[in-house]
């Protein structure tokens, strides 16, 4: 059983990752497609626009404003900054703080992967979740048979970009447990 199954492979599920593993904990990423990181790839135009150098908690419109803030507090665009530093990874920016690769967005997901192998996280690709319940624990159907874990993140994102496997699925567990 794992600490944490986290349900989507983009951008903010890989990194939910890294941090969970970082805390010693047990990770799972499932993502339906064959591979992690589709919208990375495809972000500003195949460079990755990977942080913006001028976000603050008045970018974002919240129910609860001061989450932005402490969320904001707690991680930088500068920490985002040295981690791609550390990968060397080039990168430029391009207008009102906005960075992006030099080469390719493709070094933003391999960074990512290898974050992900230093915390020891298991990803599994072309793997669909079917169901989610919860009693104790929380258990998943899978295409690749049952899981169990003792937390689960849906890191799904929106139905932005249909055409790279983006689905309702986040929508529909939301319903389901009432969030």
């Amino acid at each position: 059983m794992n600490d944490v199954v986290i349900i989507g492979g983009g951008a903010a599920g890989l990194f939910c990752a890294i941090e969970a593993g970082k805390r010693g904990r047990r990770v799972m990423v499932i993502e339906h497609n064959a591979q992690v990181g589709r919208k990375i790839l495809i972000s500003g135009g195949g460079r990755c626009n990977f942080t913006n150098l001028g976000t603050t908690a008045e970018n974002f419109l919240s129910e609860n404003p001061h989450f932005c803030k402490s969320a904001l507090a707690r991680y930088t665009p500068q920490d985002f900054v040295r981690l791609v530093r550390k990968h060397k990874i080039d990168y430029y920016e391009k207008k009102l703080g906005q960075l992006f690769c030099r080469e390719s967005s493709r070094q933003i997901v391999d960074m990512l992967l290898a974050e992900c192998e230093r915390a020891k996280v298991e990803i599994r690709v072309s793997c669909e979740v079917k169901s989610v319940t919860r009693n104790d624990i929380f258990e998943m159907e899978t295409t690749a048979g049952k899981l169990r874990a003792k937390n689960v993140v849906i890191a799904t994102g929106g139905l932005s970009y249909p055409k790279i496997g983006a689905t309702d699925f986040g929508y529909r567990i939301a319903d389901q447990f009432a969030i």
